[in-house]
């Protein structure tokens, strides 16, 4: 429910940031890495224990793919969809009118901004919450690919964004731009879980509301 996408250039010691993360409960890491090259992302990869391999999902350079066996890739809007990978597909999306006319197999999208970006002064949502609220709901009626949310999430946000129609959330500037970045995912964590188990539970009582005897 809850993934972090990774500093746009390379950090000292990431690889152990990255493993303390995984430590303490995340299940997917997006490798993105627009500022370096392949050679650069691979050293990374090879910095890190094989065990977590299958938890990262990469951006670009997919020739990485063949050298390491990592739990996906994720597209571009525009970038044409790789075949033949070995885990998740997914794209993001930037424009309603994407998310609601994809026809594409994908695991999951991202879809943003939907709230002003964190980490990019003047990044804005283009639409506005209930219309990308009805296009959520016409999603999950057609049973589409999850959606998560990208842009200005913050913890306050995640009973909204859930209640809107979202599947997770995707973090960047809301756990980069802090000093303890593991902490400051564990409080997120925390709040995905309180919120995710109390819709669970709401959910199950309706069932049985409504369940014939």
């Amino acid at each position: 429910m809850v993934l972090i996408i990774t500093p746009s250039s390379i950090k000292k010691d990431e690889p152990q940031v990255w493993c303390d993360l995984f430590e303490v409960g995340l299940d997917r890491l997006h490798l993105r890495k627009p500022e370096s090259n392949p050679t650069q992302v691979g050293k990374l990869l090879e910095k890190l224990p094989e065990k977590y391999h299958s938890k990262i999902v990469l951006h670009r350079y997919p020739e990485l793919l063949d050298e390491f066996n990592l739990g996906g890739y994720h597209h571009r809007s525009k970038e044409d969809l790789q075949k033949n990978i070995n885990g998740t597909i997914s794209r993001s999306f930037h424009y309603l009118e994407e998310l609601k006319s994809n026809s594409e197999s994908l695991d999951y999208c991202f879809f943003g901004p939907v709230y002003e970006s964190i980490s990019k002064k003047g990044y804005l949502p283009r639409v506005s919450l209930p219309e990308l609220g009805a296009a959520l709901h016409s999603n999950h009626k057609e049973q589409r690919s999850q959606v998560y949310a990208l842009g200005g999430v913050r913890r306050k946000k995640i009973p909204e964004l859930f209640d809107l129609g979202f599947d997770g959330v995707a973090l960047f500037g809301s756990i980069w731009g802090k000093k303890d970045p593991v902490l400051a995912f564990e409080k997120y964590l925390y709040i995905e879980r309180s919120t995710w188990g109390k819709k669970e539970k709401e959910q199950s009582l309706i069932k049985r509301l409504f369940t014939p005897e």
